[in-house]
């Protein structure tokens, strides 16, 4: 109470000149209609920027939510597709349809290394979700990986990035297929190697899965052809610029292949006769 009153008495001239200067500010506002209005307009638009600041700090503060939201909506849009693509093949080739061979789980990285020469990332789902060794783990942009080993709640994925990946990849354009793994060094750039020189090759080529690998569909983005050269005189050695940025990757989509294993075993009790 002490410092409050010595506080005033201290102040007591600028206390008085703010209050009296309030009043008439006030008053002027009050009984004068220009001044009034100029005070409304000030005070709206004071208003409206405030409102506007406090919605976009909403919204910020949203952003995770609706980012969440956003995944679940496109995995549920993959699966919807997936069935459909099926539905309509069931069509022109008159066999049944069945919806549950395969479908897309989503799963968030929690941890990931681009630089090292065997790579590997964490995903948030394990074993209580579905996820199981050998499913294919891709992204918007591409292909990502491959599940090798799982826990309960967690999983570790092997991704482009690791110099033991093998994928059999293939030319959008005319289909010619080789084999595709990272070159090692740059976290952006992979090599297509066993393409024959009489095929034709331009930068810019589009490289996708050619679904001879018994993990991922034929289709899936893997990257563009930036430059290549001969390799032992008889195949290409073509480096191509991946379309998944691994030091952007947040979300992830593993598929399901409930024919897998039915495949696996025909071809391997044919290889091993």
């Amino acid at each position: 109470m002490r410092n409050l009153l010595q506080f005033l008495i201290k102040y007591q001239f600028l206390l008085l000149f703010l209050l009296l200067e309030s009043i008439s500010i006030s008053l002027v506002v009050r009984y004068n209609h220009y001044h009034q209005i100029s005070y409304l307009n000030f005070a709206q638009q004071w208003h409206a920027r405030l409102s506007l600041k406090k919605e976009r700090i909403r919204q910020y503060m949203k952003l995770k939510e609706v980012n969440e939201r956003l995944v679940a909506e496109n995995e549920s849009l993959r699966n919807s597709l997936e069935y459909y693509k099926k539905l309509n093949a069931a069509r022109v080739t008159k066999t049944g349809a069945d919806s549950s061979d395969s479908h897309f789980l989503v799963a968030r990285v929690i941890n990931s290394s681009v630089h090292l020469p065997y790579n590997y990332l964490t995903i948030d789902k394990g074993e209580e979700a579905g996820v199981k060794p050998n499913m294919a783990v891709v992204c918007d942009q591409g292909i990502v990986g491959v599940v090798v080993a799982t826990s309960k709640h967690f999983a570790i994925v092997m991704p482009v990035l690791n110099r033991k990946f093998r994928v059999s990849a293939k030319f959008k354009k005319n289909n010619y297929y080789g084999s595709f793994e990272w070159s090692g060094t740059n976290y952006r750039t992979g090599v297509l190697n066993d393409i024959p020189l009489h095929v034709p090759i331009a930068r810019g080529d589009t490289i996708v899965t050619s679904g001879y690998s018994n993990l991922f569909p034929e289709g899936l983005m893997i990257g563009i052809v930036e430059d290549y050269t001969v390799s032992m005189g008889t195949f290409y050695s073509i480096n191509v610029r991946l379309s998944t940025d691994f030091k952007n990757l947040y979300y992830v989509y593993l598929i399901s292949d409930n024919k897998l294993s039915e495949r696996v075993t025909l071809e391997n009790s044919v290889i091993n006769e």
